[in-house]
C-alpha cells in the first residue's frame, strides 16, 4: 500500500479499534445487550467496507500490474485469498 491509501486505511483502522475499545467498555459498564450488539454490527459493517475498499485497491493495482507485466501468480494469489474470505 502506497501514499495516501496507507493513511487512509490506518485512519480507518484506527476508527475501527476505537469503537472495539468503546464496545469492550460497554461490556464492562453492563450496558444493555442490544446496545452492544448494535455497536458490533456496526463494527462488522466497518470493517466489510474496509475489506472491500482493501481488495479493490489489489485487484487495481496489484494484480493489474503484475498481470500487464505477464505474471499471473498475482492472479492465483487473489485465487487463494478468495477462497478463504469470508
Amino acid at each position: 500500500m502506497e501514499g495516501n491509501f496507507a493513511k487512509n486505511i490506518d485512519i480507518r483502522l484506527a476508527t475501527i479499534e476505537g469503537h472495539i475499545r468503546g464496545v469492550r467498555q460497554m461490556v464492562s459498564d453492563g450496558k444493555d445487550c442490544s446496545d452492544v450488539l448494535l455497536q458490533l454490527s456496526a463494527i462488522e459493517s466497518s470493517v466489510q467496507k474496509l475489506s472491500k475498499t482493501i481488495l479493490k485497491n489489489h485487484i487495481e493495482h496489484c494484480v493489474k500490474d503484475s498481470v500487464t507485466n505477464g505474471d499471473l501468480t498475482a492472479l492465483d494469489k487473489l485465487n487463494q485469498v478468495l477462497d478463504k474470505y469470508k
